[in-house]
Order: C-alpha cells, then structure tokens, then sequence
C-alpha cells in the first residue's frame, strides 16, 4: 500500500544538516523504491541501543535489524490511516513499545529545506519537539 506525499505541502526541515551534524540517523539501510527514507532521533537511536544492545560490541547489528523491520510497520500503519482517511497529517501519533521512555511515537513527514525531498522523522515528542519547531534543538 502506498501513499503520494507532495514534499511542498509538508513542513520544511533542514534534514542535510541534522544528518551531517548526528542529530538524526538513518532508521533504515537502504529506502525502498517506492518509500521515503525515514530518519530516527540520536535521541532516540542512543535510547534503542540502551534498552536492546548497551552490552553488544556492535550494538547497530542488533538494532537497525529490528528498526528497519519497525520502521516498515509505522510506515505501513501511516500509508493505511491516510488512505482511510483520504488524507496523510504531517504529524501522526500512535501508541508503540519502540522507545521505553514513552509509549506515545511520533511519525513527522517532512521535506528537506533545501531539496523538495519528504522523508519521515521517527521519535517521541522529546525527541523530535526541536526539529518540528525549527529552532534548531534536538
């Protein structure tokens, strides 16, 4: 099932910037050809390997396996409520055990400032409230 964005309509994000700086990651190794490539907090990434790798020499072999598998799921939860709703919001909650530290995730789409690309911000209101707001925090 799959959804069109229009990277114009969604709010503008300075994604290059938050990628190159660590305050986001890739949730995902590779986008699929029909997806948008979803990002996850350091926030958030740092809270994943706490609760399921902290004692793992390579902690990312055990959490972007799972991310990846989780990421598909929220996408594909998003793509079913919009076309119920005949719409996507920008800005989804649904209830997850993803993060420990809040059952409540937040699903962002969002476009790059600079290049009309959506992509897909994961994360829990305390991690992303900064980058939603544009002030620049994480």
């Amino acid at each position: 099932m799959s959804v069109m964005l229009d990277p114009s309509t969604l709010p503008s994000v300075n994604i290059l910037g938050l990628a190159q700086s660590g305050a986001i990651l890739r949730a995902e190794r590779e986008t699929p050809p029909d997806g948008i490539p979803a990002f996850v907090t350091k926030a958030g990434w740092d809270e994943l390997i706490t609760a399921h790798a902290d004692n793992h020499a390579a902690p990312h072999l055990i959490v972007l396996p799972a991310l990846e598998k989780a990421v598909t799921r929220i996408l594909a939860h998003a793509a079913e409520a919009a076309q119920n709703e005949g719409k996507t919001a920008p800005v989804i909650s649904l209830e997850s055990d993803l993060f420990p530290s809040n059952p409540t995730l937040i699903l962002a789409f969002v476009r790059d400032e600079t290049h009309p690309v959506a992509c897909a911000l994961i994360g829990t209101a305390d991690h992303l409230v900064g980058m939603l707001r544009g002030d620049g925090s994480v």
